[in-house]
């Protein structure tokens, strides 16, 4: 349990906080989340997630086929609700979500198998580090990671991090707060678990993407390389569904992280004092946050619109308690 007069921490709040203020305090804050549930690309990712880390158990052992899994956590209700994959500023199509994630995960396994060389060590693993600075605890960092491997053929050990995205870009991994606070606080929780030896330590982050693409039916060549109906090679191959990328870390690295973490509560706790204002960060994605419509209100001044918009169209629950993590 966290002191009182410690905040809690999430790595979803370091995101939100640094996207909007004004969206970090309506879900982190006041604790609002929407009545309907949106099968929308978070709604999607959680349920890829979920399926993963029923299939990467603990040791050597798999468990059930992830497609299987996430057809169950799908089920009747929602199944056939349909999902804007891509910016609806740029093209992009509708699909159905429960049979793009059966199909995304079939393909998975038939990509990478039952990653033999894959031996995970602490699966889905609950954390709460506290953060201090300057001496004194600012806060308390509570969240969880997908899981730690190690790697058979070298004894490495990974964190391993899990994403979904409609396409595949690495070029921000080496600054990505997720995996980056995971693993500045993995080592040492593990070692205080005896699940790592006092030598023992994390080496990087393995980021495990899954495309959210669409069953491409054309025939292909020895090569594997799309065919038009004439069997030339198509001009337009589909970009590769799944992809690994290892970013390489250092424990020094983990100690910056964890100043970094710090610094962000700092200025958290000035807009919770008040020393700092609420403000917002407008840009082109706004129409798809779940607070579109009261930050319209905001935006107007109808003060009282807005409070019908907040009442009628929101719950309020403990933002803290929902630890699901999205891939």
């Amino acid at each position: 349990m966290a002191p009182p007069d410690i905040p809690i921490l999430r790595t979803s709040e370091r995101s939100a906080f640094k996207r909007c203020v004004l969206k970090w305090y309506w879900e982190y804050r006041m604790g609002y989340r929407p009545k309907a549930v949106q099968a929308d690309a978070l709604w999607f990712g959680i349920g890829i997630h979920e399926a993963l880390a029923q299939w990467y158990l603990k040791g050597l052992k798999r468990g059930p086929h992830p497609a299987d899994t996430f057809e169950k956590w799908v089920g009747e209700e929602i199944g056939f609700a349909k999902t804007y994959f891509g910016s609806e500023f740029e093209d992009g199509v509708w699909v159905d979500a429960k049979e793009l994630g059966i199909w995304m995960l079939e393909e998975y396994i038939d990509f990478y198998g039952k990653d033999s060389d894959w031996e995970i060590i602490a699966v889905e693993r609950p954390f709460s580090v506290r953060i201090n600075r300057g001496g004194k605890v600012v806060a308390v960092f509570r969240s969880r990671w997908d899981g730690v491997l190690r790697e058979k053929s070298t004894g490495r050990i990974f964190l391993l991090e899990s994403k979904t995205a409609s396409q595949i870009n690495t070029a921000y991994l080496e600054n990505d707060d997720q995996g980056g606070s995971y693993f500045a606080v993995a080592t040492s929780v593990l070692r205080a678990e005896g699940v790592l030896k006092p030598h023992e330590f994390l080496t990087g982050v393995i980021y495990n993407f899954l495309r959210k693409g669409t069953p491409d039916d054309r025939p292909v060549n020895e090569e594997g390389l799309r065919l038009n109906k004439d069997n030339s090679v198509s001009k337009k191959q589909p970009a590769p569904l799944f992809r690994r990328e290892l970013i390489e870390r250092t424990q020094d690295e983990a100690r910056t992280e964890l100043e970094r973490i710090a610094d962000e509560v700092l200025w958290m706790n000035a807009v919770r004092r008040g020393d700092l204002p609420i403000i917002k960060t407008p840009g082109k994605d706004c129409p798809r946050c779940p607070f579109w419509d009261p930050c319209l209100m905001r935006s107007h001044g109808s003060e009282e619109a807005l409070k019908v918009v907040l009442r009628q169209k929101y719950i309020q629950i403990n933002p803290y308690e929902d630890d699901r993590k999205a891939a």
